[in-house]
């Protein structure tokens, strides 16, 4: 849930970041057409100035030159004052069109510091003729003197208004560019504030949208979480949250409640739990702890005693998953403990029974065989010392009375052989009822092998060892390509030979036999189906099938003790496999065996009776 919304956020911080981006490169845009603009302005104005300013510095040569003209035509000082008055504000507005021009024009230097040495150099003739005409040098201007100063202002006014021509024509190109540049502008402007807005909604819709879905998972979380509370409550698990860094402990009043604590009565911290185990079960505990947290144990799992508030001791199972794993460790944990301290004492008292089954076991094997064999080997004796009284009276049988005669042989030819046999048969019955009970006991007992086996060869060998009576009765055997897989090929060899001496010993007579194998192949397992057209079982003896010393109704005439399908139930539960069947009276049987491509068994040792409590 968590991952999802977390996807969400990303998608939508993206799309907000690359909307954001847009609206700074928008704003940016927009800033440099805002400069751009600006510095038209600018230099529009400054050009505007410059044809100003160097008009204003034309009208002041123009009107130096008409009062020095004056002068010396007229020769008063007074003519004198506009010429004066122009020189000092020439001076002065030159200083300023130089500065101007040189601060917004640097390129410009080169004609202006030409056009002030003609502007100097014309107002020193001015200056020069003034001198002249004071100090009685030369009475009137000549002609030649005059044309030259109209040629030269001439050229300083032409300099001027060629400078000016240009100005205004680059003002005019500027403002066309101005022009198209408010132009872009203004588009900009406008395009850029629907996207601005656009932004904005976009934004706000997305700050909403992870509201609600953040309010929903929220609800969601709380919901589980009620949940889980319901469960935990239910089935009476303690939950359990322990930092490892820190040392704190979180534990539900259920937890505390099942050591008859209240929740107030137990400090929640790490050393106060640990110190609550069982002294004999701490090294233990803090072994499959140590375990899962180094990475050996992929899961937490561990059995211990924790003390109870009376002082007693209760089992606890405790199962946890650490959270926070990164590079350093895991620093926490959660987790549950369950009391099983009932579940103990009833395994307690399993042990105890399976104990006495055992020794039940031991001496209905072991022990009874001594009394069994003895009662064989007596009966034996008694049925050839019969045979000799039998020969060592009939000579003299004759001299009895015909009634001692006929009780007499009543006795030694009926009566005692008859019930000798009786004994024979019931010592072979209980002898081989002895010896099933041991090789059941065994199965337990046995440590099985795992490695790949071919099953095909298995199944040929069990045809092999049935192979008379497979001739004898004519029956026809079909099978599958037998796999290979991994198992105890003892075992198999058990398994199948059960399987196929059933089928054969339960064919129906006024048919002829047909026994089908084949093998389905699933993700986890193999299948195998032992299929045959004989007798069936009916639906009253099919929950007895697997049970010992049982046996079905219509099998009654065929040898056996009822031992067969136990031994293969009890043999596959060994394996991790199982086996089950459907049947049909007079239509036959179909047997499917399920073996693990992985199987998991123990390899200790089991006692008998577990197999006998299994089947």
């Amino acid at each position: 849930m968590w991952q999802k919304l977390l996807r969400q956020r990303r998608y939508y911080l993206v799309l907000f970041v690359l909307l954001s981006v847009a609206t700074v490169a928008f704003s940016f845009i927009v800033y440099a057409h805002y400069n751009r603009i600006q510095d038209q302005n600018r230099h529009s104005l400054f050009e505007y100035e410059a044809i100003r300013q160097s008009r204003v510095v034309l009208v002041d040569l123009l009107d130096m030159q008409t009062g020095v003209h004056a002068y010396l035509v007229s020769g008063e000082e007074a003519t004198l004052t506009s010429y004066r008055t122009a020189r000092d504000m020439l001076e002065r507005d030159l200083s300023a069109y130089r500065t101007l021009v040189l601060r917004h024009d640097p390129q410009a230097a080169r004609d202006i510091y030409l056009w002030l040495d003609n502007i100097r150099a014309l107002r020193k003739t001015f200056d020069d003729q003034v001198e002249n005409r004071r100090l009685g040098r030369g009475a009137a201007l000549t002609r030649e003197a005059f044309e030259r100063q109209v040629r030269d202002m001439a050229h300083v006014r032409r300099a001027l208004e060629t400078t000016n021509v240009r100005r205004l024509v680059e003002v005019r190109l500027q403002a066309a560019e101005v022009v198209k540049a408010r132009s872009d502008f203004l588009f900009t402007l406008v395009i850029g504030s629907i996207l601005l807005i656009g932004v904005m909604l976009l934004g706000t819709v997305t700050i909403l949208n992870l509201e609600a879905d953040f309010r929903n998972r929220l609800a969601e979380q709380e919901a589980v979480m009620q949940r889980y509370r319901e469960v935990t409550e239910g089935i009476n698990d303690g939950l359990f949250e322990v930092n490892f860094v820190s040392g704190d402990v979180y534990c539900s009043a259920a937890y505390k409640a099942m050591l008859g604590y209240a929740p107030d009565e137990v400090e929640n911290r790490w050393e106060v739990l640990r110190d609550m185990i069982h002294p004999d079960d701490r090294d233990a505990a803090d072994a499959d702890l140590r375990r899962y947290m180094e990475g050996t144990d992929a899961t937490y799992r561990s059995i211990f005693r924790m003390r109870h508030k009376d002082g007693s001791y209760r089992w606890i199972l405790s199962r946890g998953v650490g959270t926070g794993a990164d590079f350093s460790g895991i620093k926490s944990m959660i987790g549950t403990h369950a009391d099983i301290t009932e579940q103990k004492q009833r395994e307690e008292e399993l042990r105890q029974l399976y104990a006495d089954l055992e020794t039940f076991t031991y001496i209905t094997s072991h022990d009874l065989r001594a009394p069994l064999v003895n009662l064989k080997g007596f009966s034996k004796e008694l049925e050839i010392s019969m045979k000799e009284v039998t020969n060592a009276i009939t000579p003299y049988q004759k001299d009895f009375a015909p009634e001692h005669q006929k009780t007499l042989d009543l006795a030694l030819n009926e009566d005692v052989p008859e019930s000798l046999s009786f004994i024979a048969k019931g010592v072979e019955r209980m002898d081989s009822l002895t010896r099933a009970i041991l090789d059941l006991s065994r199965i337990g007992k046995r440590v099985y092998s795992i490695e790949p086996v071919n099953t095909q060869t298995i199944f040929d060998k069990c045809v092999g060892a049935l192979g008379y009576d497979i001739t004898q009765k004519g029956i026809g055997i079909s099978c599958d390509p037998l796999p290979e897989i991994m198992s105890d090929p003892v075992a198999l060899e058990q398994i199948f030979g059960n399987l196929l001496d059933n089928a054969v010993k339960y064919l129906r007579p006024d048919v002829t036999g047909k026994i089908d194998v084949s093998v389905r192949e699933t993700l986890h397992d193999f299948i195998f189906t032992v299929s045959d057209n004989g007798r069936g079982i009916a639906d009253i003896d099919k929950p007895k099938v697997f049970e010992i010393f049982r046996r079905a109704r219509n099998t009654t005439e065929v040898g056996g003790l009822g031992l067969g399908m136990a031994y293969v139930k009890a043999t596959l539960r060994r394996l991790s496999g199982d086996i089950w069947f459907d049947s049909k009276i007079d239509e036959g049987t179909r047997f499917h065996v399920r073996l693990p491509k992985r199987p998991r068994l123990s390899q200790a040792a089991r006692p008998a009776t577990d197999i006998a409590m299994e089947a």
